[in-house]
């Protein structure tokens, strides 16, 4: 049994109030903490191909995919995203609602070495959470994400 004397009482006063002030405190300066300020940020995103036989393995329909495959953004930030595709196949950069993006760029051209094709893509992201980028030519394996932190 506690014996609950001045001295005690005093004690777990004290220790009662600094907890609860450290938990007060500590979510005055979490929701008091202002979100970034927007910025402009560049991104490169390349067609990449694996160079495996996609026929030879089961359930996969293409050997191409994004790198990267993650993009992380603030809620407020503008987005240049440059594609390009030093493949020999056309690929896309599509993305749905509410953002509403679709541009294909064309396969490398034979008998170019070097000549890559490329897009760029200005997105202004508004809303957070997250939104898929794909190729419509490849999917379901060559995907992406941009997560846009709010």
């Amino acid at each position: 049994m506690v014996n609950w004397n001045p001295r005690n009482l005093l004690i777990a006063t004290i220790l009662l109030a600094t907890a609860v002030g450290s938990v007060t405190a500590f979510g005055v300066t979490y929701l008091s903490h202002p979100s970034p300020s927007p910025q402009t940020r560049d991104f490169y995103v390349f067609a990449f191909d694996q160079n495996f036989n996609a026929s030879a393995a089961r359930a996969i329909t293409s050997d191409y995919i994004f790198l990267p495959t993650l993009i992380t953004v603030n809620k407020g930030d503008t987005v240049n995203i440059h594609f390009y595709n030093p493949t020999d196949q056309a690929h896309s950069f599509t993305i749905g609602a509410p953002y509403s993006i679709d541009v294909t760029v064309q396969a490398m051209t034979p008998g170019s070495p070097g000549v890559i094709r490329s897009a760029n893509v200005t997105i202004t992201m508004n809303q957070a959470g997250t939104f898929a980028f794909t190729c419509k030519f490849h999917p379901p394996q060559m995907t992406g994400t941009i997560l846009v932190q709010g």
